[in-house]
């Protein structure tokens, strides 16, 4: 136990997750197949796959030009090994992470996020939000969170709609009919063209699909082509799914997805909970529980992470500002003055 009643998980532990995501990444680009090639478009540089498939020559979009995805790529190169023995090498991970006590997915989001990432939605730079993005944290940092083992049936995945333009590639098959593979998805409210929201009519997971708004009056379905599907737009979410980080969901031999950096999860929550309707207490509760969870920790570990989080969003204007205060007096004073130290 360490101070502030942060209990820190084993560096054994915290070593295995990361290889998890780490093997998890790679495998990624393993699926794909054909050859990884570096192209220019718009004077900045990313990684396709390119492969021959009779008279067509297909690409797909494996990231930007970074060191993570250079390293991907030449461990994809280097890789002989067929995907079964790599899968079986990932379980026992899996289960030394879950036995240590790490949030697993249930049978049903696993299922549904496995599907989506076969599909590519995460490759394609979709981010998952929400408490399942929270419930990768303690991997991704090291420490439990009690709040982090609760149940939760709604699946968010938000993306940008600049990007999913940009890119020359789909899901493939698209985002309603990866979730048609899983389950007995509707679109909700009704069958409508637009559809943002899927819900399973057998179990009840919701799975919904969110971008960043694109100006103050625009509320109606976006259309987001790499994904093949409309997603709701929402104040805020620009800010929170900026340069995500990859993690792993504990399902079988892994889901590889991509979550928002904790810091700008924290503060995010800050800002939306003061926000949300009367009728949605209990998400505000939750949403200060989950931003005191981290704070806790990311004062101590991550100091100046939480710093450059908080003051990009305190510098965005009146209506930023004013939302953070508000969030920020909803938290345990023990907690404001961790946040207050650390900014």
């Amino acid at each position: 136990m360490a101070a502030h009643g942060i209990r820190r998980l084993p560096l054994t532990l915290q070593s295995t997750y990361a290889d998890l995501v780490s093997r998890l990444q790679d495998e990624s680009l393993l699926e794909l197949g054909g050859t990884p090639v570096l192209r220019s478009k718009g004077g900045r540089a990313y990684w396709y796959a390119v492969q021959r498939m009779g008279d067509r020559t297909i690409e797909r979009y494996l990231g930007p030009d970074t060191e993570e995805i250079r390293a991907q790529v030449e461990r994809a190169r280097a890789a002989n090994r067929d995907r079964r023995a790599r899968e079986q090498q990932r379980r026992p991970l899996v289960r030394m992470c879950q036995e240590a006590g790490l949030p697993r997915a249930d049978a049903q989001t696993g299922k549904v996020l496995l599907a989506l990432s076969k599909a590519g939605v995460f490759r394609l730079r979709a981010v998952l939000v929400g408490t399942h993005a929270f419930r990768c944290y303690p991997g991704l940092l090291g420490v439990d969170f009690p709040e982090a083992h609760g149940v939760t049936e709604d699946i968010d995945v938000a993306a940008f709609r600049s990007i999913s333009v940009a890119l020359d590639d789909r899901a493939d098959p698209p985002l309603t009919d990866a979730l048609a593979h899983v389950g007995s998805f509707v679109a909700r409210p009704g069958l409508q063209r637009q559809a943002t929201a899927w819900r399973d009519r057998d179990r009840q997971t919701v799975v919904e699909l969110l971008t960043p708004n694109q100006g103050p009056d625009r509320d109606e379905p976006v259309e987001l082509p790499a994904l093949g599907a409309f997603a709701t737009p929402l104040r805020f979410l620009d800010y929170l799914i900026h340069r995500p980080t990859p993690a792993a969901v504990l399902y079988r031999s892994g889901v590889p997805v991509h979550v928002p950096q904790p810091q700008r999860y924290a503060v995010h929550k800050l800002i939306v909970a003061p926000r949300r309707a009367e009728t949605a207490s209990v998400k505000a509760r939750k949403d200060i529980e989950q931003a005191a969870a981290l704070i806790r920790v990311l004062a101590e570990d991550r100091p100046d992470d939480l710093e450059e989080a908080y003051h990009e969003a305190f510098d965005r204007g009146p209506a930023w500002r004013s939302a953070l205060d508000r969030g920020t007096r909803r938290l345990p004073q023990e907690i404001r003055d961790l946040l207050r130290r650390a900014v």
